[in-house]
This record gives C-alpha cells, sequence and structure tokens, in this order.
C-alpha cells in the first residue's frame, strides 16, 4: 500500500449532450462509465454490524488476480464487457478504512454510483468529505498506479484543478479485495447539467484553462506511448516520470495485429452465417488498413528535433543517445492526453467557475498527431458560425411545437461551440503554436487511428470501409477525403 499527497479523480462520462444522441453515437459509447448511478446506501461505523477484521476474512482476494471479475457478450457478438461477481461491502470497505488510516476514527460510507470498471463511495469522518473508488481487476496494478501518477504530475506542472489522493493500494491484499483509491471530494455540478445557465464568458474561461494544460502537456512531451508511472523505490519528491505499461484498453485495442488476431479467433467460434460474414468483412477491413499504414506514418523523429522537454532527464542534446529505443529507431514523440474531457467531466460551482476535471482513468501518453485535437466537450460534427433565428413560438407563452424549440436548442448549442472552438485554437495559437500546426497539419492521421479502433466495431465499421474507400481512391492523388473522426461523434 501507498500513502501520499497526490491526486485523483471520480470516472469516465456518459455520452456529450452536445454531440447529439444518434444510435451510432450510443453504441460507441456503450462503455463509458457514467457519473451518476444506482440509488445509495450507507453506513456508518459506529451505528454497529461491523466486525472486528480477523485473519480469516482479511483478503478475501486468497491470491486470486482476477477476484471479482467476468469477462462477458457486451451486446454484439465481439466485443467483450467486465462484469462484477463480487460486491465490495460497506463493512469490508471500512475495516479497509480502518486499516490504512486510523483504527478509531468513525467512518460514514455511502454508495455513489456503478461504473464499468469502478465503483464509486462517499466518504466521510472527522468532518472530511472524500471519495472512494473501487476497481476492477480489469488491468491490475498498472490502471490503478497510473492514474496517481497522472494526477500528481497534472497537479504539480499544471494549473487545471485535479483532486487529490490521500492514500491508495494497489494490490488485492485489502478486505475489499479489490484495488482502491481515496481521494478529495471536489464539490460542483457537471458542466452538461448547468449548461443553459452557464454564460458564454465562464465557458469561454474554462476553455481557457483547458487549452493552458494543453499547452502545457505539448511543451512537456515523453518518450514512447504507454501511461506514466513514477518510482516507488526510493519514494523522492522531485522524481520523473516514466512512460510505461499501456492501461488504456482502447489504445491497446487499436493495434491491428491484436485486432486481427482477436476477429480470427472469433471467426473460429462462430455459427451464424450472418456473423462469420461481418467477421470476414472486418479481417479485410484490418487487411487494407494495414497497406494503408505506410502512406500515413513515416519513421517517427527523434526527440532533438522537437526542441521540447522531455521527460526522465533534461532535454536532449545531439548526442543522446536515449531517443532511440531498443529496436534501433527513434521513440515516437509523445504527450499526456486526456481524451475525455467531456461535459461530465467538467465540474463548476454555481457561478461557472471550474472546480475540477475528473475522468482521469487509463489517461495515456500518445502521439502528437492523436493528442493534438479539441477536447472532447468541443467536438462537433460541424460549425455553425451563425446564431440560429429564434422561432416565434419560442417567445410565446404556450409553446405549440416542441420540434421547433428542441432543433433551436440544438442549434444555438453548435453555434456556441463554434465560438468556444475558435477561442480554444486562437488561445493555442498564442501559447503553443506548435500544438496547431500539428492539429492542422495531422488531421488525416487522427483519421487513421479512428478507422483503427472502429474497424471491428459492429456499429462502425461499415463507415470505416466507406473512408478506406476514399483514401484508397484519391491518396495518392493527393486529393483530401471527409472526416472519419467528425462523421463518427455527429
Amino acid at each position: 500500500m501507498q500513502l501520499n499527497n497526490e491526486q485523483a479523480l471520480y470516472e469516465e462520462p456518459h455520452q456529450d449532450l452536445v454531440s447529439g444522441h444518434t444510435e451510432l453515437s450510443r453504441a460507441l459509447s456503450q462503455d463509458l462509465d457514467s457519473l451518476f448511478g444506482d440509488p445509495v446506501e450507507s453506513v456508518n461505523s459506529d451505528s454497529g454490524g461491523i466486525k472486528p477484521m480477523d485473519s480469516a476474512d482479511a483478503f478475501p482476494c486468497q491470491g486470486d488476480p482476477a477476484y471479482g471479475l467476468q469477462w462477458t457478450k457486451n451486446g454484439d457478438f465481439i466485443s467483450l464487457k467486465p462484469k462484477w461477481t463480487v460486491e465490495p461491502t460497506i463493512d469490508s470497505i471500512i475495516l479497509t478504512l480502518r486499516k490504512a488510516i486510523d483504527s478509531h476514527k468513525q467512518y460514514v460510507v455511502q454508495h455513489h454510483w456503478n461504473g464499468v470498471y469502478s465503483k464509486i463511495y462517499h466518504v466521510s469522518y472527522d468532518g472530511i468529505r472524500l471519495i472512494l473508488k473501487i476497481y476492477l481487476p480489469v488491468c491490475p496494478k498498472f490502471m490503478t498506479e497510473s492514474e496517481v501518477a497522472t494526477l500528481r504530475w497534472v497537479d504539480e506542472h499544471t494549473r487545471l484543478p485535479v483532486p487529490k489522493v490521500h492514500c491508495y493500494d494497489s494490490s488485492l491484499n485489502n478486505p475489499m479485495g479489490f484495488e482502491w483509491i481515496l481521494m478529495d471530494r471536489i464539490d460542483g455540478a457537471p458542466l452538461f447539467e448547468c449548461w443553459k445557465s452557464t454564460t458564454q464568458g465562464a465557458k469561454e474561461r474554462i476553455v481557457k484553462q483547458i487549452a493552458e494544460y494543453a499547452a502545457i502537456c505539448f511543451t512537456r512531451q515523453f518518450r514512447g506511448i504507454g501511461n506514466i508511472y513514477y518510482p516507488l523505490e526510493p519514494r523522492q519528491s522531485n522524481s520523473h516520470p516514466f512512460v510505461g505499461e499501456m492501461a488504456s484498453m482502447a489504445w491497446t485495442k487499436s493495434r491491428l495485429c491484436l485486432i486481427s488476431a482477436k476477429l480470427r479467433s472469433k471467426l473460429d467460434e462462430a455459427t451464424n452465417e450472418g456473423h462469420c460474414r461481418t467477421i470476414s468483412d472486418m479481417l479485410d477491413l484490418v487487411d487494407r488498413l494495414r497497406k494503408l499504414e505506410d502512406k500515413f506514418f513515416l519513421t517517427p523523429e527523434p526527440f532533438r528535433d522537437s526542441g521540447q522537454s522531455i521527460y526522465e532527464d533534461e532535454p536532449a542534446d545531439e548526442e543522446d543517445t536515449e531517443t532511440i529505443n531498443e529496436r534501433g529507431n527513434p521513440y515516437e514523440r509523445t504527450m499526456l492526453w486526456h481524451d475525455d474531457i467531456s461535459l461530465d467531466n467538467i465540474l463548476v460551482d454555481e457561478n461557472g467557475v471550474l472546480q475540477g476535471v475528473i475522468g482521469w482513468s487509463c489517461v495515456s501518453c500518445l502521439p502528437l498527431y492523436d493528442a493534438c485535437q479539441f477536447p472532447a466537450f468541443l467536438h462537433q460534427a460541424w460549425d455553425r458560425p451563425i446564431e440560429p433565428r429564434t422561432p416565434y413560438r419560442v417567445t410565446r407563452t404556450h409553446l405549440e411545437s416542441e420540434g421547433d424549440i428542441v432543433k433551436y436548442d440544438v442549434e444555438l448549442r453548435q453555434h456556441h461551440l463554434t465560438l468556444l472552438r475558435r477561442i480554444f485554437i486562437d488561445e493555442m495559437m498564442q501559447q503553443c503554436p506548435g500544438w496547431v500546426d500539428v492539429f492542422h497539419r495531422q488531421g488525416t492521421r487522427r483519421d487513421y487511428e479512428v478507422a483503427v479502433q472502429n474497424c471491428d466495431n459492429e456499429f462502425a465499421y461499415k463507415v470505416v470501409e466507406e473512408w478506406v474507400g476514399a483514401v484508397e481512391e484519391n491518396f495518392d492523388h493527393n486529393k483530401s477525403v471527409w472526416s472519419l473522426q467528425q462523421c463518427l461523434i455527429r
């Protein structure tokens, strides 16, 4: 167990209201955790019913590294979804807190929400209000430790407000039998709940704060793709993070060889003729994407050409041999990228002032082409530079046409997002012109990565096929094609 003063979060969000609610976007978001959840239950450790911990029930996992985890079919016939087979009890949570903090404290524990990969509980003692996040062991040890390290890095190097970690355990050797993080509770409401009541000026201030964070991440680059970790021994306050094991299932999935192996395994198991045909089409799509890879990606540039700060050491010079990886190739230039700064994960107060950004699970260091893009809450398929005309019925006391009102609200949100996107780019241009250069020049690479991530998605692979066909037809003629990324976020 590690006790520290780092920081952590609550969890991943559900669907962004501004992006719309099409069937495709629902399908693409079906694995994301929601910030909100089930009815609460609570127990006070002083209310009785909490038995003392003994050696028999101290570690219920009994050495099982997958304790409480089962993989099940996820609606379609391709992907799998993690399932909780064991529920952490309130008793076991309080026993864990007694062991980690103080056995003499009185703890109030209240269930808050269930996610796919984690569960959230409100914890309080001595007037302190905290959040307890309990993980399924989908990526044992790495998911917990990388989240703690990421939030420590963000707190130390940026001004973006994030929760503080009080303590955590990246093992299963505790009365709950699960990994966990205990962190400060951030007061505030998700921005999607108060989007209409928040002024445009307040939204602009939030955009500028997030732009500042993105600029800092760009200027403090890392070596290689993966999650970041801090050395555990010895514990040094000035130690640099290193890039290690990738805890993000999404980016691991994006490697074509792994996707192909999974699809071939599914093809061997499939008995339905339609399923077999779909899997065969996906395998063909994987082969076509492999053939396109060399067109999109050249050998990565060495770090010495970037002019940016490199972690683990000071900026590299001409003789820096550590810019070469174990295969003799230059390391990929990467930066920390939070791919889900959505309206769910931006917490604000009643005046629209940013209180914190959450949702840091599996945040990774990704290539610059993938990381230099709009934050999730500014994603939309097309811009609306002109403010929509207010429908006559909207101004009347009796609202006779709900359809007109809904359409107007959607168009007004699109217009406001368009203005905010401009502010974000302007702010990045002032603070970090290099980021803007990558953003404008590397859009086709981002589309290719989106294609790889969705080539085995039952609900999206047909759209990917259309994009691949357009690329195959136009690439050698240097003709631009439509944006796959924008198409899939409609």
